[in-house]
C-alpha cells in the first residue's frame, strides 16, 4: 500500500522538476505573459517616444538643418488632457512696404527691414552668406537631397541682396562726386519679415516649416530679385519664373492652397541690373504705369511738409499689361478706334526703333528714382520685348538736338520762340558732354542726376509752369500724345512705309537708325500734330530727305483791343501743340535713357491679381 502511493505521488510530478504539471503550466504562462508585458511596455515606450514625446511629424524637421537661425525658436509645449507634447515654431511672414512702416499682417508684432547689414542678418535669422568663390555648377548634383527649406535660401538671397547691390553703389559714388544716398529708413519700397508662431498640429499636412506671404508679394519679390514670369496661368494655378540664376515655382495643392519653391542653380548678381527701390514698382509689376498726372499716397510737397492734393486726372494709369487692356488705354489716350484697335492683331506690325507702347510710356509715365541711387531698371509693364541692341538713347538725345536747333532757328526769325524749346536747347547743351563721352556708363550717378532734374523741369512745363509760359492743359498733352502714337501706327499700316519700305531699319548699331526715327519724328509725326485738323495722310507728300522744318504761323497782334477781340499773343493753338509735342518727345527720350528694362522681361497678363491678399506658402 505505501509503495503504491509512492509511485503515484512520483507519477504526479513531472521530469526532476520536482512540479506538478499544473503548477508548471502556471509558471510557463507566468513567463509568457511577462514577455509579452516586456515587449508591450517596449512598443509603448517606442510609440510615446516616437509619435508623442517628440511628435515625429514636426520635431525633427524643425531643426537647425532645416530651419536655420529659426530653429532656436522651436520649443515643446505639454498637453496634460491628452498626455504628450505639442510642437511650437515660429516662420517668417514676407511682405513688401516702406521701410518706416509699423502695420504688419500680425499686430503687435516687431517687423524687420532687409538692410543687408549684420544687424539685419542677425534680426531676420537668416544664415549669412559664404563666400565660397566662383559658383559650383556641380553643388545641385552633390547636393542630391537638399534638407534647407527654400524659404531660408530665399531670405539668404534677399538680404545678399542688399549687401552686394550696397556694395557696388559705393564703388561707383566713389568715383564721381554726386549726391548722398536717402537713408534706408526713407526708402518707399523695402522687404519686411515679421514672425509668427505656430503649433505643428495645425499645419496642413507639410512636411517641413514653411514660410508665408501673399500672391501679389510673391510677384513683387521675384521682381526685386530679377526673376522675370515664363508661366502664369491662373486658370490651373501653375507658375513659374527664371532669371538672375533663381527660380520660382508655384502649384496648387489640395490640401494647402499655392506652394512655391526657390531654386537657386547659378551665381546670382545684384548691381546695375538691380530694380529702383520706390513703390511705384509694385504697380508695373502688374500692367500699371502711372502717368505723371498721378499722385499717390507718398507724393508730399517738401517745402510745405504736406501731401500735395491731386486733381482728378483724365488719365492716372497706363495699363499695359494686355492687348486688350492696351487698346482701351489708347482709346483712353484719345486715339481713333482703328488705330487703337491695330494693336489686337498680333500679325501687326507695332514696333519701329521700339514697340510703340514705350513711346506712351516714356512720353507719359512717371519718373521713377531715389535721390542719390543710380538703379534704373524697371520692371517692363507691357507685353512686349525691350531689346536696345540696335539703337541708343544717347544716340537719340543727340540727333534730336540736331533737329531741335533747326527748329529754333526758324523760330528765331520770327522773334518769339517759344519758351520751353529755349530751355529743352539748354538743357541738351548742359546734357551733351555726357553724352557723348563714351565712358560715361549709363548708371553714372551724375548723368542720372542730370536726367532728373530735366525731367523734372519738363514735368513743371507740361504742369504747373510759371512766368510766361502757361502750362499746356491735360487734354491737350493726351491728344498730342494721341497724334504722336496715330502717325506711328499709320506709318506702320501703309505701303510705302517710312521704316519699312523707305528707310528700313537696320540690324546694325551704326547711328543710321535712330537718325531715321528722329527724322520721321519731325517731319510727320510733328507735322501730324500741329496739323491735326488735317488729314494725316497729307503729311507723306512732302518730299523725303532732309526734313523741313517750319514753325506755325504767328498769330496777329491786333494794334487796337477792343472788348469783343482782345490782343492776343504767339500762343496760337498751332503753336502750343508744337512746343507740347517737343516736350513729350524730349521727355520720353531722357525717360527712357534714366529708366531700363531687362529685355527677358515680358508682361504675362496678371493685372487682377494687384492688392491680392490671397495667402501663399514657401516651403
Amino acid at each position: 500500500m505505501d509503495n503504491s502511493s509512492a509511485n503515484n505521488n512520483g507519477n504526479n510530478n513531472v521530469g526532476n522538476t520536482g512540479m506538478d504539471s499544473a503548477t508548471l503550466a502556471g509558471v510557463v504562462s507566468t513567463v509568457i505573459s511577462f514577455l509579452a508585458l516586456i515587449v508591450s511596455s517596449i512598443q509603448l515606450l517606442y510609440q510615446y517616444y516616437t509619435n508623442v514625446s517628440l511628435n515625429a511629424l514636426g520635431a525633427r524637421n524643425c531643426n537647425k538643418r532645416v530651419m536655420g537661425p529659426w530653429a532656436k525658436f522651436t520649443r515643446r509645449r505639454w498637453r496634460w488632457l491628452e498626455l504628450r507634447y505639442e510642437i511650437i515654431f515660429e516662420s517668417p511672414i514676407l511682405f513688401v512696404a516702406p521701410a518706416w512702416n509699423q502695420r504688419g499682417p500680425i499686430p503687435g508684432r516687431e517687423i524687420w527691414y532687409m538692410s543687408g547689414s549684420d544687424e539685419s542678418f542677425e534680426e531676420t535669422r537668416t544664415p549669412m552668406p559664404v563666400d565660397s568663390g566662383p559658383f559650383p555648377r556641380t553643388t545641385a548634383i552633390r547636393h542630391g537631397v537638399n534638407v534647407e527649406a527654400t524659404w531660408v535660401l530665399l531670405l539668404r538671397t534677399l538680404q545678399s541682396m542688399e549687401r552686394d547691390s550696397a556694395k557696388w553703389l559705393d564703388i561707383v559714388r566713389s568715383t564721381e562726386d554726386c549726391e548722398k544716398p536717402l537713408p534706408f529708413a526713407h526708402r518707399t519700397l523695402a522687404i519686411a519679415v515679421q514672425a509668427q508662431t505656430l503649433s505643428w498640429d495645425f499645419v496642413p499636412n507639410f512636411k517641413k516649416p514653411f514660410a508665408n506671404t501673399t500672391i501679389c508679394h510673391m510677384v513683387e519679390l521675384a521682381a526685386m530679385l530679377g526673376i522675370y514670369w515664363t508661366m502664369w496661368d491662373a486658370t490651373v494655378d501653375r507658375y513659374r519664373a527664371e532669371g538672375n540664376g533663381c527660380m520660382l515655382l508655384g502649384s496648387f495643392n489640395a490640401e494647402q492652397g499655392i506652394v512655391f519653391k526657390f531654386v537657386r542653380h547659378d551665381r546670382t548678381e545684384f548691381r546695375e541690373h538691380r530694380l529702383i527701390p520706390s513703390n511705384i514698382i509694385k504697380r508695373l509689376c502688374f500692367g500699371f504705369a502711372p502717368t505723371f498726372y498721378f499722385l499717390d499716397k507718398y507724393d508730399f510737397v517738401p517745402e510745405k511738409g504736406e501731401r500735395e492734393m491731386a486733381t482728378d486726372p483724365i488719365l492716372p494709369l497706363l495699363r499695359l499689361g494686355s492687348r486688350q487692356e492696351i487698346v482701351e488705354t489708347l482709346m483712353d489716350l484719345g486715339c481713333p478706334i482703328p488705330i487703337s484697335e491695330h494693336f489686337l492683331n498680333e500679325d501687326a506690325r507695332i514696333s519701329h526703333l521700339f514697340p510703340i507702347v514705350f513711346d506712351v510710356l516714356g512720353m507719359l509715365g512717371r519718373t521713377i528714382s531715389v535721390e542719390g541711387y543710380c538703379y534704373r531698371f524697371l520692371p517692363n509693364p507691357t507685353i512686349f520685348r525691350w531689346d536696345r541692341r540696335w539703337f541708343k538713347t544717347k544716340r537719340l538725345l543727340l540727333v534730336f538736338k540736331e533737329h531741335l536747333s533747326r527748329l529754333n532757328e526758324v523760330y528765331a526769325k520770327t522773334g518769339d520762340t517759344p519758351e520751353p524749346l529755349l530751355a529743352i536747347a539748354s538743357a541738351l547743351e548742359r546734357l551733351s558732354p555726357q553724352l557723348e563721352n563714351p565712358s560715361v556708363k549709363d548708371y553714372s550717378p551724375a548723368l542720372l542726376d542730370s536726367l532728373r532734374r530735366i525731367m523734372a523741369t519738363v514735368d513743371r512745363y507740361l504742369k504747373h509752369s510759371s512766368g510766361d509760359w502757361e502750362s499746356p492743359s491735360e487734354a491737350l498733352v493726351l491728344d498730342v500724345a494721341s497724334s504722336h502714337v496715330a502717325s506711328l501706327v499709320t506709318d506702320l499700316s501703309r505701303r510705302p512705309s517710312w521704316f519699312v519700305d523707305l528707310f528700313p531699319l537696320r540690324r546694325a548699331d551704326d547711328g543710321v537708325n535712330e537718325h531715321t526715327y528722329i527724322t520721321f519724328l519731325f517731319q510727320h509725326s510733328r507735322r501730324a500734330t500741329v496739323e491735326i485738323y488735317g488729314d494725316l495722310n497729307s503729311s507723306y507728300d512732302s518730299p523725303i530727305g532732309e526734313p523741313k522744318v517750319e514753325a506755325p504761323p504767328p498769330v496777329t497782334d491786333l494794334a487796337v483791343e477792343t472788348d469783343e477781340l482782345p490782343p492776343t499773343t504767339w500762343r496760337s493753338d498751332a503753336r502750343i501743340r508744337d512746343a507740347t509735342w517737343c516736350l513729350l518727345v524730349f521727355r520720353m527720350l531722357c525717360w527712357l535713357q534714366l529708366h531700363d528694362f531687362h529685355k527677358d522681361d515680358i508682361m504675362i497678363p496678371r493685372s487682377t491679381t494687384y492688392g491680392s491678399r490671397m495667402p501663399v506658402y514657401i516651403v
